[in-house]
């Protein structure tokens, strides 16, 4: 699992340092792999490793940088809305955290706790240590030391009521969808927030969203991808990133933006709407607008502190 996460890490630090080096020599729309801002279905698996054989089966060969043995238990909650109004989620180094909006009075929890080891005894003395407590609206989500490719870790997915508050403090990646209740997220790993109409803070290394409306600020040590999926964003949104801001507009789209950057070299527009942006300056950095910004109830404003703000229009 790690060996494939460094290979993704790999391909999308080369894919989108291309995008940024070959921005100034092309007006084309730069290739940022768009999948990422697209919502897709989650998918939760809970299965032990290897699985039986099939009948008539006496052995397979498989190749995998993981431990040979995984054993699993599926944890479950169910708790209702007018007992846990809100919820929040604690987690350590989890695999990962999934949560989706419905339409519905009560919070769905499942949570697939997994030790891996090179014995089934190794990984069932993993999985004994990976754990999900509740307090309250609380839930922790625990896990071991990482040893190599044995150790113990969780997946969470939590079926939400759309409107319901929800925040999590993770080590872990997570993505969100379709809440349209306040989200508040703090993570180390990569955020993804598609589709809300809420409030949402995110703060994480990485952090990518999509959508058009809201109360929207993020936060990035590291880069911040957003798409804009409507001609008018209907709220604000700030994004602020110590590297790059890739920013997607559709086409036509209206509503005022501003950009902030040490360099006019670290300003790079390719959106359709770039010959009617603006240059200055104030406070000692080079501003960019594209429409009356200031004092306007729907806006959108992006900062980069050492690299650049790339502006594009996407199909």
């Amino acid at each position: 699992m790690h060996f494939r996460g460094l290979v993704f890490l790999l391909a999308f630090c080369s894919l989108t340092g291309c995008v940024i080096a070959c921005s100034s020599q092309s007006s084309k729309s730069s290739r940022f792999p768009f999948t990422i801002l697209d919502e897709r279905p989650f998918h939760f698996g809970c299965t032990d490793r290897p699985s039986p054989l099939p009948p008539g089966t006496h052995s397979f060969v498989t190749f995998s940088p993981r431990a040979p043995y995984a054993r699993t238990r599926l944890d479950t909650l169910n708790l209702p809305l007018n007992e846990v109004p809100a919820l929040t989620i604690a987690a350590e180094p989890v695999q990962w955290i999934q949560i989706a909006a419905a339409n519905q009075d009560h919070w769905t929890v499942q949570f697939c706790a997994e030790g891996e080891g090179n014995s089934i005894d190794e990984a069932n003395g993993y999985l004994r240590r990976v754990s999900m407590q509740r307090t309250g609206s609380l839930l922790t989500l625990s896990n071991t030391d990482a040893h190599g490719l044995t150790g113990g870790h969780g997946n969470l997915l939590l079926t939400a009521p759309a409107g319901a508050p929800v925040t999590v403090h993770s080590d872990a990646a997570l993505e969100v969808h379709d809440m349209a209740g306040p989200v508040r997220v703090s993570a180390l790993g990569r955020a993804t927030i598609l589709n809300t109409t809420g409030r949402v803070d995110a703060s994480a290394m990485d952090v990518d969203f999509a959508g058009s409306q809201g109360s929207v600020f993020l936060n990035a040590s590291s880069e911040i991808n957003f798409k804009i999926t409507a001609t008018n964003f209907h709220g604000t949104l700030s994004a602020n990133a110590q590297r790059e801001v890739r920013a997607y507009f559709p086409p036509g789209f209206q509503t005022p933006v501003e950009v902030l950057v040490n360099s006019p070299k670290d300003f790079v527009c390719h959106a359709d709407f770039c010959s009617n942006i603006k240059k200055d300056r104030v406070n000692g950095l080079y501003r960019f607008t594209y429409g009356n910004a200031e004092g306007a109830s729907d806006h959108i404003d992006m900062r980069s502190w050492d690299k650049q703000v790339v502006l594009d229009t996407i199909q």
